[in-house]
């Protein structure tokens, strides 16, 4: 059963390992974090604005309803990670470590505003980003095969060499996917959003 806290990270927290814990409401905008390993715990209605998570892992976490725009992770992994409901706005997700393979637990939004964060070149295949917000996100040459993009806004998003082979894009909206510059093979689309596929090809539609 897991245990709840509210200041068990604090950056002067000796404390390296925190397994099964609940971090309920804690305010830790700005601050930084260094050197920890999270596994199975659960943050709830946290604003970590502007935090630095430096080295730390994180293994099977949940964040539900919490705010991690701007957030900063070099050199941190993040394995079975789920996040629900919350803010990750302009998050440089490739200061964090990534595997060269294919990830054994994808990570997972649902719900969450994405908005202007930058997963260029990584490999997430078989991520789920369900229902989010993900304006003007940089997804170029990042692997998102066999992932589940299903009812989220790519408004502006980038995509150039990105892996979208058996993804899922069922009522996902407002992308702009260059069928030449992507691999899309056995990818699902969905009309009429899926009719900008053909803007794209530079042919004429009468």
């Amino acid at each position: 059963m897991s245990s709840k806290s509210r200041g068990g990270i604090s950056p002067g927290s000796g404390e390296k390992e925190h397994n099964d814990r609940t971090f309920d409401g804690l305010a830790l905008k700005g601050k930084a974090v260094t050197s920890k390993h999270f596994s199975g715990c659960v943050f709830r209605n946290c604003d970590l604005t502007g935090l630095t998570f430096r080295f730390c892992k994180f293994t099977d976490c949940r964040f539900e309803s919490c705010n991690l725009s701007l957030l900063k992770v070099p050199g941190t992994v993040f394995s079975g990670v789920s996040f629900k409901d919350s803010k990750l706005v302009g998050v440089d997700w490739t200061q964090a470590s990534w595997p060269k393979i294919k990830l054994a637990a994808p990570l997972a939004f649902a719900g969450c505003l994405l908005n202007d964060s930058n997963f260029l070149g990584l490999a997430l295949a078989g991520t789920a980003m369900t229902g989010c917000l993900a304006r003007d996100a940089d997804l170029r040459e990042a692997d998102l095969a066999g992932s589940d993009l299903t009812k989220t806004d790519f408004s502006g998003a980038l995509f150039s060499n990105t892996n979208l082979a058996g993804a899922d894009l069922t009522g996902a909206r407002n992308y702009a996917i260059r069928i030449s510059e992507n691999k899309v093979k056995d990818a699902k689309f969905s009309l009429p959003e899926a009719m900008d596929l053909l803007y794209c090809l530079d042919i004429k539609i009468v």
